[in-house]
């Protein structure tokens, strides 16, 4: 899994093509329907491109908005075996809606093929879908026209570094539960902090956004009861040249509250003004971060036993 880390930006270098081509009609809204890892790409496009009318669906069926026909639905499933993605693959499909797939392989490959729907596979790489966000992402970007700049990306991130930060990270963390803060504006980035502690890590990870846990949240610090029995180790993202003044000066405020009450912290900010590559850049330092909690904890960091147990259980 580490090489397969430290090799993430190649990833990049995937070049889609859409099968069934004839059968796509190119819309300007779009439903992205995933679940867990497959997903993740569709949370980035949205943080990438904020302009974009884009729909994030995480469940069975499709959402109960008026505009469907209006929209591209696009199905992503890493395995091609997901439940609910399938679910909603079969509800577009039965009100004649316009459909493409992102996908390895599996049973929602062999549905598009059948039924000549556009799709683009997705190359044979042996990886957890969480570590497949570049592929689908280069997916994604395909299928809306946008270009990426890999000799850009190796340019300006420097993997080695990045691992090395990793290191840094894990020995303030020292086993407490992370809670992953950062403005409302890089959320998705948070959010795949979080995947990373509770998929690689088998970690409890908690994720919320600035200025939201400022009305709710921040209140658990009250509790010094709680505070005593119950480790935090709170990481904060920033990204202050794309995030609102405001927000970064409360994420300075609760630094302060959590120095009175002796928890530790950690800002990570990414500077510049590049939302991809201050994307890559937090995909790979949570990716080292959680693969190396998890080595120094003797937990295989690749098998999901849990989450396959529930997908086998439903499928009786």
């Amino acid at each position: 899994m580490i090489e397969k880390i430290r090799e993430f930006l190649n990833q990049f270098s995937f070049e889609p093509y859409i099968e069934n081509k004839e059968n796509f009609n190119e819309l300007s809204k779009f439903v992205i329907c995933g679940m867990g890892g497959s997903h993740l790409a569709g949370d980035f496009l949205k943080f990438l491109f904020p302009e974009i009318d884009l729909l994030i669906h995480r469940n069975y069926n499709l959402p109960l908005i008026k505009d469907l026909k209006e929209r591209t639905i696009i199905v992503i499933s890493f395995s091609g075996n997901t439940e609910e993605t399938i679910s909603s693959f079969n509800e577009a499909i039965s009100k004649g809606l316009n459909l493409i797939i992102i996908s390895q392989n599996g049973k929602i490959l062999e549905l598009a093929k059948e039924r000549h729907i556009p799709y683009i596979k997705l190359p044979e790489d042996d990886i957890p879908p969480r570590l497949g966000v570049g592929y689908m992402l280069k997916a994604l970007f395909h299928i809306l026209h946008y270009e990426i700049d890999l000799e850009n990306i190796k340019k300006e991130v420097n993997i080695l570094e990045i691992e090395a930060k990793s290191q840094k990270l894990l020995e303030e963390l020292n086993n407490r539960i992370p809670l992953i803060y950062s403005p409302e504006e890089i959320y998705p980035l948070a959010y795949f902090w979080k995947i990373a502690f509770n998929e690689n890590s088998k970690e409890l990870a908690f994720a919320n956004s600035l200025p939201e846990i400022c009305h709710n949240e921040i209140e658990f610090l009250e509790n010094s009861q709680r505070l005593k029995k119950i480790k935090f180790f709170v990481i904060f993202l920033n990204a202050a040249d794309l995030v609102d003044k405001r927000n970064i000066k409360r994420m300075e405020i609760i630094s302060n509250i959590l120095e009175e009450n002796k928890i530790p912290f950690e800002i990570i900010n990414f500077k510049g003004e590049d939302k991809f590559i201050i994307t890559i850049k937090n995909i790979l330092l949570a990716l080292f971060t959680t693969y190396y909690h998890s080595i120094n904890n003797n937990i295989d960091p690749v098998k999901v036993n849990l989450i396959d147990r529930i997908k086998k259980e439903i499928g009786k």
